[in-house]
């Protein structure tokens, strides 16, 4: 492979290369006063170049250098999760994207596909969908008319959607918002169902049976027992039982889902989900696939390298994990190599850090971090498949212990019966 030094560094960079991978400067030597006053074709020689003529909606287009100039550079951005959204909202959003997908991919432009996703669109997708024709007829990025309707979406689908405006990479980008969609519903709808199923056919018998076990474990009166005692005693743990029991699982079920429908929280508990053994290494291999692949589609686009690291940190989507690669921007500013960066994080595999920086010597960053994107989104969807099967045991598990341990209990104060009926009209005699 032929090399070319840096003149300013001295690094060795790839011949494909135009900035040095050490110190992002220009790999190319200053031009002369001579040079920059040649003109650059025979074109310029024939007719000056004044002002560039006016473009409709030029100032709206989206494009490397607007980026990283309107970005705030100096300013440092939070990651804030989003609340988890409801069941059905992911299914049609889900639903939404992969229309989405399918239409442009098919090479309908953005604007006639989302008219036809506005017109037998799914509540509250109609408004979205229009929003997004507007401004793709407006020359505008469709993503500014998304941060309108952010409710509605995760943050990290923003950053993707910019990473792919940038590129040209719509039809993509769409397909991978989908899929995550997809996959969110795949799951979290496996794992109710069958939590579904243990509660509504465990969780009454449950309630069903403690008064009766209850009420045998009793000792027996000096009058022994009548139909009317027995009933009375049922209810009464009835009331004091198992009435207080599904009380509280439901406060817990309602507390549950306010505290889901706050960012705070979620951030709490993406912190604690990515320290878990299983569920934390699905998390993480999830986040940092959208990081890679986002900052791989931004710099395939030509975006700086600090601006496309800071949008691929928001793109990430976690409260544990985005903090750390937005840290890594204002080194980058100042010239230092990703792969360096990311190894310092210590979220990175090793053969992801060998990747990025085979990816900087060679000029082949963006398609090296696609590929490690790649390792990690395969690796996701192997966890999360054992995941899934792990928790459908567990529930199992649960269930026989807290069903077992039942029949048990009733099998002891079966046999038990006798005896102490024996002993009471021995009282009784006495």
């Amino acid at each position: 492979m032929r090399m070319q030094p840096c003149p300013h560094c001295g690094a060795h960079n790839s011949v494909k290369r135009t900035k040095c991978y050490q110190c992002q400067q220009s790999l190319r030597a200053e031009p002369t006063e001579a040079e920059r006053r040649a003109p650059a074709s025979r074109w310029e020689a024939i007719e000056t170049i004044g002002a560039p003529r006016s473009q409709p909606h030029s100032a709206n287009r989206i494009t490397p250098s607007t980026l990283d100039q309107t970005a705030p550079a100096q300013i440092p951005r939070r990651y804030l999760p989003t609340p988890r959204r409801a069941l059905g909202h992911v299914r049609t959003m889900g639903v939404f994207f992969r229309e989405l997908h399918a239409l442009t991919r098919a090479g309908i432009t953005i604007a006639p596909a989302c008219r036809e996703l506005e017109r037998r669109g799914a509540p509250r997708t109609p408004a979205m969908a229009r929003d997004m024709a507007l401004a793709a007829e407006a020359g505008q990025p469709v993503s500014s008319a998304m941060e309108a309707h952010a409710s509605l979406l995760y943050p990290w689908h923003l950053g993707v959607i910019r990473a792919a405006e940038v590129g040209a990479f719509l039809p993509e980008a769409f397909e991978q918002i989908a899929r995550a969609y997809e996959t969110e519903w795949e799951t979290r709808s496996a794992l109710r169902l069958r939590l579904f199923f243990y509660l509504a056919l465990g969780l009454p018998a449950v309630l069903l049976a403690a008064p009766l076990l209850l009420t045998i474990s009793q000792p027996i009166p000096r009058d022994g027992w009548t139909p009317d005692l027995i009933i009375a005693t049922i209810i009464r743990f009835l009331k004091t039982v198992s009435l207080p029991i599904a009380a509280g699982l439901l406060v817990s079920l309602l507390v549950w889902q306010i505290l889901q429908s706050t960012a705070r929280f979620q951030a709490v508990q993406q912190h604690v989900v990515t320290r878990l053994p299983v569920v934390g290494g699905v998390a993480r291999a999830a986040a940092l696939g959208r990081y890679l692949a986002t900052l791989g589609l931004m710099l395939r686009g030509g975006l700086p390298i600090a601006q496309a690291a800071e949008e691929a940190a928001m793109a990430a989507g976690n409260a544990a994990v985005s903090p750390k690669l937005l840290a890594l921007v204002p080194a980058l500013r100042q010239g230092e190599p990703l792969s360096n960066l990311l190894a310092g994080t210590r979220i990175f595999s090793a053969d992801t850090l060998h990747m990025a920086a085979t990816g900087e010597v060679s000029g082949a960053l963006p398609d090296m971090l696609a590929r490690a994107a790649g390792y990690y989104q395969h690796e996701n969807e192997l966890k999360r498949r054992m995941l899934v099967r792990l928790a459908q045991v567990l529930f199992g598990v649960v269930w026989l212990a807290v069903m077992g341990g039942m029949f048990l209990l009733g099998v002891r104060l079966y046999f038990g019966f006798p005896f102490r009926t024996y002993q009471w009209m021995m009282e009784g005699f006495e």
